[in-house]
C-alpha cells in the first residue's frame, strides 16, 4: 500500500501507512501523512549511514541560526562500541537551532548508525534539545555514547 502514494519506498514507511490507513477506516482517523516528522533513514553500508532531518544548507535557508558539531568516530573517546568491533570508521554531524537548542538533523557514518538515528529522530519529534541527549545516560559500551562527548562540542 506504501509503494503507491508518492512517497519514500521503506518497509517502514510502508508499515507506517498500514496504521494511517486502519486509523481512517477502522479507527478515529487521528494517524496522518502530515504527523509524519523527523523520519529516519539508512543506508546499510559497512559501517552504515544514516539520516534525520535537515542538512545544514537546508537548516539555514530555511531561516534558522545553526549551531553544528561534526567528528571522526575514531577520535571520539566516549565511543568504545566501534573500537571494540575493530571498525571506527565514520564521522557523526548534527545540526541544531541555535537559539531553541533542538536539533534539526543528523547524519551518521559509524557502526550501529542504524541504532543512534532511531533515538536522535524521537528526539527530534519530541522536542528534546541536544543538551538532553548530551547529558543523558547511555548503556556502555555503545554508540550512543558519542551523543555525551559529540553535542559538548558544539560551535
Amino acid at each position: 500500500m506504501g509503494d503507491v502514494h508518492g512517497h519514500g519506498q521503506q518497509t517502514y514507511l510502508s508499515l507506517d501507512d498500514h496504521r494511517i490507513v486502519a486509523s481512517a477506516l477502522l479507527g478515529d482517523g487521528s494517524r496522518r501523512l502530515d504527523d509524519r516528522v523527523a523520519v529516519p533513514s539508512t543506508i546499510f553500508l559497512t559501517p552504515p549511514l544514516s539520516s534525520v532531518g535537515l542538512t545544514v544548507r537546508e537548516a539555514r535557508e530555511a531561516g534558522h541560526a545553526v549551531r553544528t558539531v561534526s567528528a571522526k568516530v575514531a577520535g571520539v573517546k566516549a565511543m568504545p562500541r566501534p573500537k571494540t568491533l575493530g571498525d571506527p570508521r565514520g564521522i557523526i554531524s548534527i545540526v541544531v537551532d541555535a537559539e531553541t537548542d533542538l536539533i534539526l538533523g543528523a547524519r551518521l557514518f559509524h557502526v550501529d548508525s542504524q541504532e543512534v538515528i532511531n533515538l536522535i529522530a524521537l528526539a527530534m519529534r519530541m522536542g528534546a534539545t541536544a543538551s538532553m541527549l548530551r547529558d543523558g545516560i547511555w548503556t556502555h559500551p555503545s554508540s550512543t555514547e558519542a551523543l555525551n562527548e559529540v553535542l559538548g562540542q558544539l560551535s
